[in-house]
Parts: C-alpha cells; sequence; structure tokens
C-alpha cells in the first residue's frame, strides 16, 4: 500500500470520526433542557456593528430561557465604571462576553462571575477565572489539516504567517496536530504588517500551501491580504482560508465555523451553568462549519484532488 493511499483511508476515517463528533456536538442544541427560567444574562458586546458578533449575539438570544440585558462597549459611554457599576446592580447569573474586550473588561472588573466567552481569536492566550467557560473561535487545527490531507492527499507541507502576540498557542498545537495527520506545518513569526510579504516569500519556497488564520498582525488590511493571495498565485501555491471572504481573494479552500451555532452553544452554556454546572470541558469546539472549495483554483495550480471529498462540501466556485 502506498504512503498516499494509507494517508487517504486514514483522513475518511478522521473526516467519518469528526462527523459523528459534530452529530454529538449539536445534540445538546436540539434538545436543550430549559435550565435556564428566571436566571439573568448580561450580553456584554466588543461592539454590535461587527456583524459576527452581532450574529453570535441574535443566536444566543434566541436560543437562551434567561432574562438578557445588553451593553454594546463599541458605544461611547460604556466605560469600565459603568459596567462595573451595572454588573453590581443588576448582578447577572452569567456574562456573556463577544469578542476579546469585552471579555477582559468582564475579567478586570468580574473575574469571579460566571462567564462564557466566543467570537475571540485564540482563547488560550487570555486569562482566566476559575468560572470562565467559552466557545472557541476557530475550528480545530487538527480537524482542518484533517479536511486539508482527505481533499488534498499530496500536500505534505503548509505554511503558516502568524504573531505571536494572537496565535501562538495555536500554532504550536498546530505544528503537533500537523504530525498527527503526516502534515508537516511551518510557520513564520511577524511582529509588524510590514514583514507580510517577505516572510510570506521565504514560506512559498518551502511549502506546498498557505493556510489563512485569524490574526490581526497579518491580516491587518485589505492591501496586506491582497499581496499574500498575489505572491501565491504568482507560485502557483494554493492558499486555504478561514472565512468564505477570501472567496474574492482567490481561495482555494475554505473552512469556517458557524456564527450562529457558536452563539446557540455559548447560550447552551450559560443554560447549564444557571441550573447546574456545565457537564463538558471549559472551552467548546464550534459544532457547525461551512467547507467551501475553488476549482478553478484548484484546476489553474494542477492539484491533484480527491473528488469523492466533493460530497462534503457546502459550495464549490468553478
Amino acid at each position: 500500500m502506498t504512503r498516499n493511499r494509507y494517508n487517504l483511508e486514514v483522513s475518511i476515517d478522521r473526516v467519518r470520526g469528526y462527523a459523528c463528533g459534530l452529530l454529538i456536538a449539536l445534540a445538546p442544541l436540539l434538545t436543550m433542557p430549559v435550565y435556564g427560567e428566571g436566571g439573568t444574562v448580561l450580553i456584554l458586546s466588543s461592539d454590535t456593528t461587527v456583524e459576527k458578533y452581532l450574529t453570535a449575539q441574535t443566536s444566543f438570544k434566541k436560543a437562551t430561557t434567561a432574562s438578557t440585558y445588553e451593553i454594546d462597549l463599541g458605544k461611547k459611554w460604556a466605560d469600565d465604571s459603568r459596567v462595573a457599576r451595572s454588573i453590581i446592580t443588576k448582578d447577572p447569573d452569567v456574562i456573556y462576553c463577544i469578542g476579546s474586550k469585552a471579555y477582559l473588561l468582564a475579567h478586570k472588573v468580574a473575574k469571579d462571575k460566571n462567564i462564557v466567552l466566543s467570537s475571540a481569536i485564540n482563547w488560550q492566550r487570555f486569562p482566566l477565572g476559575k468560572n470562565t467557560f467559552g466557545v472557541a473561535n476557530e475550528l480545530p487545527s487538527e480537524m482542518q489539516l484533517t479536511m486539508f490531507r482527505y481533499f488534498f492527499p499530496k500536500i505534505n507541507t503548509i505554511g503558516v504567517l502568524y504573531s505571536k502576540k494572537y496565535n501562538k498557542e495555536w500554532m504550536d498545537l498546530a505544528v503537533h496536530d500537523g504530525k498527527e495527520v503526516d502534515i508537516e506545518v511551518t510557520g513564520r513569526s511577524i511582529k509588524h504588517p510590514k514583514d507580510v510579504e517577505d516572510d510570506l516569500l521565504l514560506l512559498l519556497s518551502e511549502v506546498d500551501a498557505i493556510w489563512l488564520t485569524s490574526d490581526p498582525v497579518v491580516l491587518a488590511n485589505k492591501n496586506t491580504i491582497e499581496t499574500i493571495f498575489q505572491l501565491a498565485d504568482k507560485h502557483n501555491k494554493p492558499v486555504f482560508a478561514y472565512d468564505p471572504a477570501f472567496a474574492g481573494y482567490g481561495a482555494t479552500m475554505m473552512l469556517s465555523a458557524d456564527i450562529p451555532t457558536i452563539g446557540r452553544q455559548a447560550a447552551g452554556l450559560a443554560e447549564e451553568i444557571i441550573g447546574v454546572r456545565p457537564a463538558g470541558g471549559r472551552f467548546q469546539s464550534p459544532a457547525g462549519s461551512e467547507i467551501i472549495v475553488n476549482l478553478k483554483k484548484i484546476d489553474e495550480y494542477g492539484i491533484e484532488l480527491n473528488r469523492d471529498a466533493l460530497d462534503s462540501v457546502n459550495s464549490i466556485i468553478d
């Protein structure tokens, strides 16, 4: 049996495993017990003008049976002291923090409160109180790498640009998880957006594909994003991304977490906290995902594709 045949069979088994895992993770959302009647949740959003934050908030409110009230840190009046006074006065059972700004403020002024966090890059980098729970912003790196292996059996090395400030812990785990699926994950750490071009050129000479992560230093602005895709295209290297928005730039594959599902998961955690305690781990992985594949780019770059894998995608660009 050849190495690629072995890798594909292992990948199929892992994909099936993740599919079963997602069904198990979604089951509580479909039959969620009503723990939270009579409880109160403060929804603390970093900025409701950010679409993904608003989507998570809307889904949370629809899914919870608790009473909710909201504070938007995007408003000028919502300073630290006013938020702290509101928490003391209304004494919510749970604070649902959407985004890193909201969580850091809640941890500062009410770290002994029950806190549920979502929509924040790499939760491992935050200081965590004993009563902090949440839903990760990113799909598990091992799941994504398994999908890369399943769809593209001959891609063996993947390069990542990242900043240590936001994604060191995530990168360390990705390197480890890559070994589990026989993919070498190579990263280059950058401190400033101006470093992107030089470090990307070095990566492109070493790897079969580029893997974009949610990193505000790497993806600082539209010009930087365009530079990444232009250089990758010039070197005929596919870019794997984490959001459907990158389809317009020419991403070859996009694996994204479903934000409404994240909001519902956060509501489930809040309900459990109000009623008893969460039965699982402190942080959950996103239970829903979307897969988009760009066949045009795959054909353009001459990448070998496992055509059977296309049955599992949500959208195909051709």
